[in-house]
């Protein structure tokens, strides 16, 4: 009988979600539950994909791990506007009855106006999270969401380097500049959908994980039947309170991470059931 294939999803949720996924990544992997490199599909968004990246290049969780919690303030370079100016702008966007063509507009015009950040600047601070600007291997897909509404997924043979393909990814709306991958704009992969769980509904078994719930008004039948049959992790109230109210803030990333090793290991029992007996769960 042919091996059934197994997709790993991470998705967004600022430093905070890096951290955190980084922490239930490396405790999913020291269980000998499930290990990204050995996987069929990886789909990552903002966040997971900039975790996914640095996993796959250096082929084990856990050195990224030891790295990002023994760092409460890291260098990680601070949006130069605050979260709490912005997010109402942005709330306001996702609130209309608009076309999804019409908010993505209006977010890149938000992202040229607000977010006061150099757009080199932001693409050098994203080279720097990774070995090299090199596709680790063809199984790893990078969301992004075009100025004009369409999800671009970006792999190894999409022509695009992997730094732009993540600065892409990491363009949250308002927060950072938008990102020009060859001669067009880009938002962060979350801008509708935070995990884009959909790209994975070919695989036979799903793995997301989970930092920030997806928005319920983006939310597609495809999507909820990808999440519907997959185990999700997702971060315990006790992360959830321990990420504080800016989960782009630096200082934020180092204690998610040790919140999120504690998750993976409370999901490493349901992870396990999925990947061995395609048994299905939330946690």
């Amino acid at each position: 009988m042919p091996k059934e294939s197994v997709a790993v999803v991470l998705g967004g949720g600022g430093l905070a979600g890096i951290g955190w996924t980084t922490g239930a990544l490396a405790a999913l992997e020291e269980c000998g539950t499930l290990r990204l490199a050995a996987v069929d599909q990886v789909i990552g968004t903002s966040a997971g994909a900039a975790v996914a990246a640095v996993v796959l290049q250096a082929g084990s969780a856990g050195v990224e791990y030891d790295r990002v919690r023994k760092t409460r303030r890291n260098d990680e370079l601070v949006p130069a506007v605050a979260l709490a100016d912005v997010l109402p702008d942005v709330l306001a966007i996702h609130d209309s009855d608009e076309p999804l063509a019409v908010k993505a507009a209006r977010l890149a015009e938000l992202s040229r106006q607000r977010s006061g950040t150099d757009p080199a600047r932001r693409r050098a601070a994203i080279a720097g999270r990774v070995a090299a600007d090199t596709w680790p291997d063809g199984r790893f897909g990078i969301t992004a969401v075009r100025a004009d509404g369409s999800r671009t997924v970006f792999t190894r043979d999409s022509g695009v380097g992997l730094v732009d393909a993540l600065t892409a990814s990491c363009a949250v709306p308002g927060l950072w500049p938008v990102a020009r991958v060859n001669g067009v704009d880009h938002l962060d992969g979350g801008t509708f959908s935070l995990t884009n769980a959909d790209l994975a509904a070919a695989a036979d078994r799903v793995v997301v994980l989970q930092p920030m719930p997806d928005p319920p008004a983006y939310t597609t039948a495809e999507h909820r039947a990808v999440l519907d049959r997959a185990v999700v992790v997702e971060p315990s109230e006790r992360s959830r309170a321990g990420f504080g109210a800016d989960p782009f803030d630096p200082d934020v990333r180092g204690i998610a991470a040790v919140l999120g090793y504690e998750d993976g290991l409370a999901a490493a029992p349901a992870v396990a059931a999925l990947v061995e007996n395609g048994l299905t769960g939330k946690h």
